[in-house]
């Protein structure tokens, strides 16, 4: 019989019973008021004033742990599938005696724990070790799960619901049905030295299924690291879903939290304070939970956090973090030492939702064991330059390996009977009909093509456009992946417009002799309508701003046929090195003259178009910066503190076909940095400069956005190629508060509004050998050339902004005051000081 599969609860689903009595040992004597819980979730309760407890659960684990102060904790087996069993504890004494508390008349007890643990920070932190090395199991599941009723009639999910049975049930823990999409595993060796600084992780072997997922690839890189659960609670933030949170044991933790020192209590073999903390302030981030921490070194034992459902923190219904931590011994010390304390256990859960009462949830569970330690000995700092990508070979469904694994490294974290039923039920829906539709589509609104065999077919926001100049404009465009090649890559892409009524196009090809230096060679040819300051190179590869250029009123709009040869290597991780010729024309589509000859004045030749061929060399520095491979694509995850610097030295040559002769220099810097409670900023900073005498737009046009759209780093009231430098400098400063401020408004901090503000700024001037370039001399139509504006180089050019982000979970709208320059442009354009714009984003 079908039912539905996605249900909000479980129907008849099975209540299971455990009991038993606590006793001493060596007396026979009951103990009261010991803890009794599953080993791996988080269900408990405590024996009675007799010993005995009763334990109803939902689901079983395999065992069974108690632990009471004075007594050694102990773990017994149960059976998970026995609806009903009995299981008595008896307790051996611990014989340990606790350290002394002076507790002072008004004063939470709780903070003197507290001062000890961050004095004692650099004796039992990670980081105080020269270097440490571990093998690795993670384990990572993702499942569907509390579907509203009106979710449960979409066509999809009706048809998941008429393709899975009862049989195909899994329950969380609340009794909730959830439908699996994605189960994998992964061993791997994690290396850390501190000074100077290196890491590297080496996957050694994965194993994935999942809706959507490839079995290797970049799913083993995604899954099959430590990067998910690598919190460090000794660090004063923790950072989160893009967001940090205030850490308890942190050095401002009085400023947030709230702490109760409830019992001491045995934690394998330390006795430990038991410290409750809670937020001062829920709406702030930070976490809710309990901390042990070692009665004799102060050190972080074990910690149970979760974030607060008031918490400014989108598409999070819940989130559960808990680590445990065990001391380890120096393996370069001739005699056995203590060393810091690494974490030996770490599972993070999250409950996410999407936007509405009447959409998605999902679950996300990642669990993880460390063994094998081995500390104080750092390798040669060469080892540390791991491969760039797993090798071929990494993903393995080899039963025995598995079972190798789960008996030797991830123990009762391996994957259980239930998991087996996940692995068998995410089988059953990837050869639903419904469901790889639905992976195409989820494919092509992530990565923006789709992928057919060896080709993928897009970007899809190129496919269409309307504009004053093509009409209609269609685009197609393609590339090949790994499955065509490892090394070779084909690009392509043909457009036509129905007003010009003319083909467009545009081709490259590529060589990729080596992904661990990132060694490329190539060559691109393209003749298309670009529009003046609003090329891919100068937007920085905003694909979608780039995409909405092409709509609307084409001001700006010339022909451009370009030709490039091209060659890129990373020689040292961080260092990414380009070498560039190539030659571009300038045909424009708009009224502009410039003079050949500007020594001449009014008397020189006129003329519109110019063929331009230079030469380029760039150094791009991103330290610490991390990549995922994409088949034959390179994903940057950014940095970590540190700017991404280019430099970039650009040759015109007339000897190579050109027009000019000419020198370029610009720089580019762009960082993102965490002022912890204040939120995050972010910067870019850009500078150009040319010593020769060229046509406006072989400058610098600044890159302009009177679209109704908000985008940052442009200047948002600023025209289309309004102003032209030869030399400037220009800032973009924007600052998320994080609900700073909006969430101590009342009224206003239930909607989880967040505020944000932007300034920016540009520095710029042209010489006076540029201005005498430009001509104003009607043309023989008698209509007046367009002219670029120039700027004061004693008066920069301002904008700031301030506006609400998070509306809705999605939107957000800014003011933008334009603070100078506002008399009419130099070509009669209007100018408006103010407007409001917006954009959609995701965050969480």
């Amino acid at each position: 019989m079908i039912v539905s599969y996605l249900g909000t609860e479980a129907r008849a689903q099975t209540v299971y019973t455990v009991t038993g009595l606590v006793t001493d040992s060596r007396t026979g004597d009951p103990i009261p008021f010991a803890s009794v819980a599953l080993v791996g979730r988080r269900s408990g309760t405590v024996s009675d004033e007799k010993g005995h407890y009763t334990l109803t659960v939902k689901i079983l684990t395999d065992s069974l742990a108690v632990s009471s102060l004075g007594y050694k904790p102990l773990r017994r087996a149960i059976d998970p599938e026995r609806p009903t069993q009995a299981v008595d504890f008896k307790l051996e004494s611990s014989g340990t005696a606790l350290q002394e508390v002076t507790v002072k008349a008004g004063e939470n007890p709780a903070w003197r724990v507290l001062r000890q643990v961050r004095k004692n920070r650099t004796i039992n932190d990670r980081k105080r070790l020269s270097a440490y090395e571990y093998d690795s199991y993670v384990k990572t599941e993702i499942a569907l799960s509390h579907v509203t009723e009106r979710m449960r009639k979409n066509p999809l999910i009706k048809r998941i619901n008429e393709a899975m049975s009862k049989q195909d049930s899994i329950v969380d823990d609340e009794g909730h049905r959830l439908l699996p999409l994605l189960a994998s595993e992964s061993v791997s060796r994690y290396y850390f030295r501190s000074s100077p600084e290196r890491k590297r992780e080496d996957i050694r072997k994965t194993r994935i299924k999942g809706v959507a997922v490839d079995d290797a690839g970049l799913s083993s890189q995604l899954l099959g690291g430590t990067n998910l659960v690598s919190q460090n609670f000794y660090d004063n933030y923790i950072p989160i879903l893009g967001k940090d949170f205030a850490s308890p044991i942190g050095d401002n933790w009085k400023n947030w939290y709230e702490f109760f020192l409830a019992d001491t209590t045995q934690i394998g073999d330390h006795v430990c304070y038991e410290i409750h903390f809670d937020p001062k302030r829920p709406e702030d981030l930070v976490f809710i939970g309990k901390a042990w921490i070692d009665t004799t070194s102060f050190a972080l034992c074990q910690i149970e956090t979760r974030i607060g459902k008031d918490a400014n923190l989108n598409y999070v219904r819940g989130l559960t973090i808990e680590q445990e931590l065990e001391t380890t011994v120096d393996s370069s010390a001739s005699k056995t030492a203590s060393a810091g304390w690494l974490p030996v256990s770490i599972k993070l859960t999250a409950n996410l939702t999407g936007v509405g009462k009447q959409s998605l949830g999902m679950r996300a569970q990642v669990t993880l064991r460390n063994s094998n330690v081995v500390v104080n000995r750092p390798h040669p700092i060469l080892f540390y330059e791991q491969p760039i990508e797993p090798s071929d070979t990494v993903a393995t469904t080899n039963e025995a390996y598995w079972h190798t694994v789960q008996s030797t490294l991830a123990g009762a974290d391996s994957l259980s009977k239930e998991d087996q039923k996940a692995r068998e039920i995410i089988a059953k829906l990837r050869a639903v009909p419904a469901v790889k539709v639905a992976e195409a589509i989820g494919q092509v609104a992530v990565t923006g093509f789709l992928k057919a065999g060896g080709l993928d077919i897009g970007p899809y926001p190129y496919l269409f456009a309307v504009n004053s100049v093509e009409g209609l404009r269609t685009r197609i465009g393609f590339r090949t992946n790994e499955q065509f090649s490892r090394n070779l890559v084909l690009r392509g892409y043909v457009a036509y417009g129905t007003l010009d009524a003319q083909f467009k196009y545009g081709a490259e090809i590529d060589y990729l002799f080596s992904r661990q230096h990132w060694t490329i060679a190539g060559v691109r040819i393209a003749n298309d309508l670009e529009r003046l300051g609003l090329t891919p190179e100068l937007i920085g590869g905003n694909r979608i701003f780039y995409a909405f250029s092409r709509f609307g009123r084409y001001r700006g709009g010339y022909q451009s046929y370009q030709k490039e040869v091209f060659f890129k290597t990373e020689p040292v991780k961080g260092i990414l090195l380009t070498a560039m010729l190539g030659s571009r024309t300038f045909d424009p589509l708009f009224p502009f003259r410039y003079r050949v000859d500007p020594e001449l004045g009014d008397q020189s030749t006129l003329r519109s178009e110019y063929n331009d061929a230079y030469w380029a060399v760039e150094a791009r520095l991103a330290r610490k910066e991390k990549y995922l491979m994409d088949g034959n694509e390179r994903i940057t995850l950014g940095t970590k503190r540190a700017p991404v610097l280019t430099l970039r030295y650009t040759r015109g040559s007339k000897m190579l076909g050109g027009d000019f002769n000419y020198d370029r220099f610009t720089l580019r810097a762009q960082q993102t940095f965490r002022l912890g409670p204040l939120g995050r900023t972010t910067y870019l900073l850009s500078a150009g400069y040319t010593p020769s005498t060229l046509p406006a737009p072989l400058l610098f046009p600044h890159i302009g956005n009177p679209t109704p759209l908000l985008t940052t780093n442009t200047f948002n009231r600023m025209q289309f190629y309004e102003f032209v430098s030869d030399r400037f400098v220009a800032i973009h400063v924007q600052h998320r508060f994080e609900g700073l401020l909006f969430n101590r408004i009342p009224g206003i901090r239930k909607f989880n509004w967040r505020l944000i503000a932007n300034v920016d700024a540009l520095w710029g001037s042209m010489s006076k050998a540029n201005e005498a370039v430009a001509s104003r001399k009607p043309l023989p139509d008698g209509v007046r050339p367009i002219y670029f504006g120039a700027l004061d180089g004693n008066k920069p050019y301002m904008e700031v902004g301030y506006g609400i982000d998070n509306i809705f979970k999605l939107i957000r709208i800014q003011a933008i005051h334009r603070l100078n320059y506002l008399d009419d442009g130099p070509n009669n354009i209007p100018l408006n000081s103010f407007a409001l714009k917006a954009s959609a984003t995701i965050s969480f």
